[in-house]
This record gives C-alpha cells, structure tokens and sequence, in this order.
C-alpha cells in the first residue's frame, strides 16, 4: 500500500483530516527516517498533545522532525555493546519522558498489580499506557477492518467529526444501530399548525432579535464564579423555612383560607400551612406524610402527622408548601378534607417584540446525551447541527450533559486521549464553526451531569476558553427572555425526580405528565422537589436565589427520560424534546414555529406550533 493511503488511514482513525500539502510532508518524513505510517501518526499524537494539542501544519511538522526524528534516528544507531533498538516497538503509542531501561520492564509489570506510574504528556491518562503494555504482553491489539475505512453515510459531511483525536478505536466507532436507521424526520408529537404559507425554514434573521437572561425579576443571574457548598446549617434552615412562610400565605390568600392555626391546636374547622414531608427515610405514601410548619407564629416549627384518607383528590411529593382544611380532633394528627397547593404566578406582562412584518420566531430544542453510549462520535448533534445549517432557526437552545458522567466511555477514562475540558471545548467548536454564516443564537444550558462542569446545582453556567459570537451560556435553571417571550429551562429531569416520589390520589390520575409539570408553575419553583434525590447536589442558597419562578414562562422546557411530549399547562406551554441519543439510538428534538399574534390572556399557545421530531 503507498505510503500516503496508509498515512491517510492512520490519520482517519485518530480522528484527524489532513491536506494534500501536509500529506506530502508527512511521507516526506517517513521516508527520509525510514518510518511506518502507523509508527508516525502515533509519534504525532503524542507530540501534538505534549505540546498543548496544537493543530497539525507544515511549520509544526518541522518542527517535530528536528526535535524528535533528528533525534531518535541518532539514538537508534547501533552499537556493539549493545543490542539494536530498530526492531522494538516499546508500546502501541509513542510515549515521552519514560524511563531509558526497557530490560525485564514488561515482565516486572505484569508481576505486580500495581502499576510502574508513568507521566507521557499532559492529557494522556497512565491508565491508557499500563493498558497498552499489557496487552502487548498477552496479544496484540487489533484494529477492525472496517473502522480505517471513511464513513459513507448517506447525507453526512466527513470532514466534520465531534470526536477529537482518542488513544482508543472504541470511541470512534461509529453507531451502526444509529446509521441504519429508517425514521430519521418522523414527527411524533406536535401542537398547533403551521401559519399559512410557513414553512419550518426561517425567512431571514428578525431585527433587533435579542436573547439573553430574564432580568424582569431584578435578581441577577447564576455567574460563573458562584461558589457553592459554604452554606451553614442555621442558614440551610432558615431558607427552608422563609419559603414555608411565604408561599404558605400566597396559597391561603389565593383560595381564601385565612389565617392558618397553630399545627397542634384541638380544633373541629381547621387551617394549617407546612411543607410536606416522610416520616422515615424511605419513600412517601400515603400513610407516612408528616406536615411541618414554619418556626415562625402560628405554629413553630411543629410536625405532626396528616392523614388524608378523606381527601377525594391530591397530588403531594416531598417539600411541596400545601395549605388543608380539616379538623384535629386529639390534637396529635391532623384530619385533612382539602388539600390546597397551588399559587401560581401570570404570564409576564411585558409586550412581545414581534411583528407581522419580520414573520415568526423559529426555534429549535434538543438535550443531552448527545452522543450514542456506545461511541464518543456525537452523530446525532452532527445531523442536528446540519438540520439547523439547512433551515436556519432564530435560536438553538442546548441543554446538556454534554459529556455525560454516566456515558460508559466516561467511565473508562483511560480511553480518551484528552481533557474532558478539552473535549468539551472541541464539541462547542465544532458546533460553532458551521453555524458562523448563520444568524442563529446559540444557547447553552449546563447539566450538573458533565463531568467538565461543576457537580452541583443550580448549575453555573459553563466556562470556554474561547469566546464565539451569538453563543449564550447561561446556568441551569435558566430564564431566557427572546424578544419578551420567557423560556423556562432546566438540564435536571424534574420530572422524574418527582415522578418517582409523589402520591397521589386517585392512584390513576389522568395525565400524570402534565400534572408533574404544574407542580413546578403552582410552587413558583423549577425544583420544587425537596430532600433531592442522591445523584443531585444541591446549594440550598443558591437554590432559593435562582430557581424560584418571578412569573410563569410562556415555554417550560422540561427535558425527561420521560416520553417526549408537548402539552399546555395553565397557559404555559410545557416542552419535552427528550434525549438527542438514546442508548445506541438517535432520540429526538423540537422545533417551534411562534406567530407574532397573542390572545388577551398573554398566552403564546394558541401561536405556536410545535412539534417533535426523530433526528
């Protein structure tokens, strides 16, 4: 084979696109130091990655000659005291600043368990290295046939590849379940139709379009220098209890319930306020609700026991503020006969800056993961990248995980050849530069599933190294106002989070989705749920700054593992575009198409259409 296709091979699997110009240099090299192609792009790799990743060029080349071939062909002579080096390969990359004694190494690695610790290069992992030289001891590691040859799907640009350059072929591999699929741009779900003689293609960028945070409210939004997990107890407790004590109010005054009594007063025509809560830790049912009030007058900070069997309705979770009627008896356990928990708030009051003239708002939604599980090659946010290319929304909204800490070649992390920061600052490259010609606005919402990003929420929103134009990182959850149209976002799945701890009553209660989606608009919070499940860390100040709802948004965007859907909740529209990538499979995405007509309740549903659509 010439020396250039398997240079172009070589390249190809390490993730790499390279010109013809460069293609010359690089077996110009091989050959002058009687170098393999496969032994050069792995001398490469490593020496792109020891000096800050740079890109590969002709004046970087140069310069990796001189410093390395120069220096190993000089090293390799042999000599007659001792053996030549020409024939041993020392691992299946080129490793820097390892020890100059190769005798018995392997052999004395492979009778320990703990590994010799060896530094390569910055970003490449010392698991990657102890790995490789195992396997060379046992049996060599294979590349399959087909993953050296170019992807030929139908549709897709090769040149453009999510996944930088990786040690390992695994995570390059592209979805075979996902490049046979047959249903790419079904719609499964949709609300609404399109206005006559609209299409879901853009006419053209809007003037003046502006995006950004929701600042209605006064409240600044989360920064990026947040810190977080200093809070105290007294202070944890203190927030928990002031949120009683005025969303309590705001429910009485709603359904005018009066002033709430004292928790423990014997009283036959009862009012009591509190946050709902269990009586051990285990899950909520109904036999183990505790109701606890606040520290402050009436009724101190007491928890008594509530039994509901005479409720006919309810929907209750763990800190959920409900006012009840009912009575109490022994003073020991309350009787409730209503259950009240709702207050929400209207639709912001501030006029929409849209008109008929520049047509309708296009936006796109999609959430992570956004790539299969079985490969770190994000195909589908290539194809959703290539639809917004194509039809040109106004606003691309992407809510993460991006590089999903549960994804099983995050796990591995001796697999990948980078920094998780550096892959994240590829993804965002290779999200933007195709999308420099378009007028789209950009929006990125963190997950506190990323394992580049802060673990903790609310999340902060993400830091880049480089700066591109009409991207917008906000934290999660977000409040994202375009042109007066207020956006209700979050990363976190709410809705299984409370899914699985909520009681209700009728057990069966008709659409159960749109149900746990008014939790969030009735307790004027994007995290109502309290104790959080494990997996979530959350910053209690930082959760009473930033997740309480000042108005209810025209759009909720609630991303689940739930089924995707499309449903209207007291005048809000409540959005589940699902997950790009489900598994091995493609997932879907929602676009929506918003008229510049609004009803008289300041509600854009009855101006919206949208649907959800398989990428």
């Amino acid at each position: 084979m010439d020396i250039r296709e398997s240079l172009t091979e070589q390249f190809v699997e390490y993730g790499v696109d390279v010109g013809a110009a460069i293609l010359d240099k690089c077996a110009e090299i091989c050959l002058q130091h009687g170098v393999d192609a496969e032994k050069f792009v792995e001398s490469w790799m490593a020496f792109s990655i020891s000096n800050g990743n740079q890109e590969i060029s002709l004046e970087v080349l140069a310069q990796m000659e001189r410093k390395e071939f120069a220096r190993s062909k000089s090293k390799d002579m042999p000599t007659p005291k001792g053996p030549s080096r020409q024939g041993a390969r020392s691992s299946n990359v080129t490793v820097y600043n390892t020890s100059s004694e190769p005798v018995r190494e392997d052999s004395i690695l492979s009778a320990y368990s703990t590994p010799k610790t060896i530094f390569s290069a910055p970003g490449l992992v010392n698991a990657f290295v102890q790995r490789n030289r195992v396997e060379k001891i046992n049996a060599e590691l294979h590349t399959p046939e087909s993953y050296a040859k170019k992807r030929t799907t139908a549709g897709r640009s090769p040149h453009m590849d999510f996944s930088p350059a990786s040690f390992s072929p695994s995570v390059s591999t592209p979805s075979s379940n996902y490049s046979t699929r047959t249903n790419a741009g079904q719609v499964v779900a949709d609300l609404g139709s399109l206005p006559s003689g609209a299409s879901w293609k853009s006419q053209g960028p809007i003037p003046d379009l502006r995006v950004g945070s929701y600042t209605g409210h006064g409240q600044a939004p989360l920064s990026a220098e947040a810190r977080y997990m200093y809070e105290r107890l007294t202070t944890k407790a203190c927030v928990l209890n002031d949120v009683v004590e005025w969303l309590g109010k705001e429910i009485c005054q709603k359904h005018g319930l009066g002033e709430p009594d004292h928790l423990k007063l014997h009283s036959e025509n009862f009012v009591g306020v509190g946050r709902i809560c269990c009586d051990a830790n285990g899950k909520l049912n109904s036999s183990s609700v505790l109701l606890e009030a606040a520290r402050g007058h009436p009724s101190y900070g007491v928890t008594v026991p509530l039994n509901l069997s005479s409720v006919s309705q309810y929907a209750i979770f763990p800190g959920q503020v409900i006012a009840v009627e009912g009575t109490n008896p022994t003073a020991e356990r309350l009787l409730a006969t209503k259950v009240f928990s709702d207050a929400p708030l209207p639709l912001p009051s501030e006029p929409l800056k849209l008109s008929v003239a520049t047509g309708p708002l296009h936006v796109v939604i999609a959430s992570g993961p956004f790539t299969q599980s079985d490969n770190m090659k994000y195909q589908p946010l290539e194809d959703l990248v290539m639809y917004v290319q194509e039809n040109q929304p106004h606003v691309l909204i992407l809510s993460g995980p991006f590089l999903d800490c549960m994804h099983p070649q995050i796990l591995d992390n001796g697999l990948l050849a980078v920094s998780f920061s550096d892959y994240f600052d590829k993804i965002v490259d290779n999200i933007m530069r195709p999308l420099a010609g378009c007028h789209t606005e950009v929006v990125l919402i963190p997950s506190s599933r990323d394992v580049q990003h802060q673990p903790v929420y609310p999340t902060p929103p993400y830091v880049l190294r480089k700066s591109h134009p009409r991207l917008h990182l906000l934290p999660d959850p977000a409040l994202l106002d375009v042109n007066g149209i207020i956006f209700g976002i979050t990363a976190t799945d709410i809705l299984m989070h409370i899914g699985r701890e909520e009681v209700c009553n009728p057990p069966q209660g008709p659409d159960r989705l749109g149900r746990l989606a008014s939790h969030l608009i009735n307790q004027r919070c994007m995290y109502p749920l309290y104790p959080p499940p494990e997996e979530l860390s959350i910053d209690v100040e930082m959760w009473d700054d930033h997740t309480h709802l000042p108005v209810t948004p025209h759009v909720l965007v609630l991303p689940s593992d739930f089924s995707r859907f499309l449903k209207t909740v007291q005048g809000s529209l409540i959005v589940n575009p699902g997950r790009l990538a489900k598994g091995s499979a493609g997932g879907t995405f929602v676009r929506m198409c918003i008229k510049p007509v609004v009803d008289e309740s300041k509600s854009l549903v009855k101006s919206t259409c949208a649907q959800v659509v398989r990428i």
